[in-house]
């Protein structure tokens, strides 16, 4: 039966207040600077892509105040409008971070808003970590007493919901909002959680992203203002944790308990993404890539493919027969079967044409995803590890295993792999001239002063 504990959106607010960067450990704090990097990558590549187009429409037509950036363009609009655009953009790629904790994309949601509420109040390079890794916690607290219905059979995009919650908290916190206001706030922010995992292979799954962005400044701000709310949304009897968990197998005194005693940036940590796309694929590619590359392997001599997860299929990867590269992001099939061919997964995986390529849309058919045996039915992720066996027509069998990373604040990349993404991502919109100081304020973020200085050199310069 769910157990409930009182007051766990004021223990939230007690939290977000009292925080100080001191509070940090110097790789938590080291970590997160990685996932703010990452994430402006992320962004700028994202700028490119047609939902940043459609979008900077909407908002033009929207109008409002100009107090916010939309990174990878060169144009301001209003604080809400800035999360909303941002947050979309970086996730448009499915190219953004997660972390195991909660099966999320934290930073994608949570640097959207943080930074626009940052702009707009001159905030300096560490007052937006420190609300970053202040939402980042709130976030994985909650998180840890949902039922594993939410993350895996509610049809929820966990991103979406816990992701409004941690914004707000974030953004109460670049707006050193007092104590009550702040319990509000994640309590409204709360209401405004969304995101159905029908919608992915579309621009809705990325729309997700940002929309939990605006909707943690919408709700900082309208609270700012005046308006009211709950203090215990997320624990009352119809509150979050009830009804994202479907009424059952969810605790909030693991929320407590986490709040006080768990560095989840320590202990859950940030992985950096290789591929861009659904991070659930990610496992069978390592495998997968290391079968391709030391050995020879004809993609017209494959028998089969089988991949074993650590997930009950499909989960996050709907489409078994994708009619788009956007769909094939999030098709297990589509991706190794590019994988093998290309025997790399990158940018250009997910264009027209290399997805119509007939000799990965013949390999797609031959590819069967399971659980791990003997593990069906029970919580994604537990197992650790995929394992990749291609059957080959001589009758020949490889297989290999890889493992998720479980130990450090930052998983799968080092930092300078983080820098060389981000100048990857970055110079599709900046000029190369330019690159070497902005990634220089970057690296040094906790001593920029206002972090308009930033902003400003995020916008499109070239053609």
């Amino acid at each position: 039966m769910p157990t409930e504990s009182p007051d766990i959106t004021r223990a939230i607010a007690e939290y977000v207040s009292n925080a100080h960067i001191e509070d940090f450990s110097q790789e938590t704090i080291q970590a997160a600077k990685a996932a703010i990097i990452d994430s402006f990558a992320c962004m700028l590549a994202g700028s490119c892509e047609p939902i940043a187009a459609v979008l900077c429409q909407y908002i033009s037509e929207e109008g409002g105040r100009p107090t916010a950036s939309i990174i990878g363009k060169s144009i301001k609009t209003t604080t809400t409008n800035a999360a909303l655009v941002n947050g979309a953009m970086g996730h448009a790629l499915d190219y953004d971070d997660i972390t195991e904790v909660t099966k999320t994309h934290p930073t994608v949601v949570l640097l959207p808003a943080v930074l626009a509420v940052s702009e707009e109040s001159m905030s300096s390079g560490i007052d937006l970590l420190l609300a970053y890794l202040v939402g980042f916690e709130v976030a994985c607290s909650i998180g840890v007493g949902m039922s594993p219905e939410y993350f895996d059979e509610l049809g929820w995009h966990p991103t979406g919901p816990l992701g409004s919650v941690g914004a707000g908290a974030g953004a109460a916190k670049i707006l050193q909002m007092e104590k009550r206001k702040i319990a509000m706030t994640v309590s409204l922010a709360a209401s405004q959680g969304s995101g159905l995992r029908q919608n992915f292979g579309t621009m809705t799954k990325p729309f997700h992203a940002g929309n939990a962005a605006r909707c943690g400044v919408t709700a900082a701000r309208l609270v700012n203002l005046g308006f009211t709310a709950g203090v215990d949304a997320i624990e009352g009897p119809f509150g979050f944790m009830k009804a994202f968990s479907g009424g059952k197998n969810f605790s909030t005194d693991a929320v407590i308990a986490s709040l006080r005693s768990t560095s989840h940036m320590a202990e859950s940590g940030i992985e950096i993404k290789k591929y861009p796309c659904c991070g659930s694929a990610h496992l069978a590619l390592d495998a997968l890539l290391t079968l391709v590359s030391t050995n020879n392997i004809d993609p017209m001599e494959i028998s089969n493919i089988n991949v074993l997860v650590d997930f009950d299929p499909p989960r996050s990867l709907i489409h078994s027969d994708p009619k788009t590269p956007l769909e094939g992001k999030f098709s297990m099939e589509y991706c190794l079967a590019s994988g093998t061919v290309d025997k790399q997964v990158g940018l250009d995986t997910f264009t027209d044409d290399k997805f119509a390529r007939t000799i990965v849309q013949s390999l797609m058919p031959k590819i069967e995803m399971k659980r791990i045996p003997g593990n069906e039915g029970k919580p994604s992720w537990m197992e650790g590890f995929h394992q990749v066996t291609i059957m080959l027509k001589s009758g020949q069998i490889l297989s290999e295993q890889a493992s998720r990373t479980r130990r450090g604040a930052l998983r799968g990349v080092s930092f300078p792999e983080v820098i060389n993404k981000f100048e990857d991502c970055a110079s599709l919109v900046i000029a190369q001239e330019e690159l070497p100081e902005l990634t220089k304020l970057l690296v040094n973020l906790e001593d920029v002063s206002n972090i308009n200085q930033l902003t400003s050199r995020m916008k499109r310069s070239i053609n």
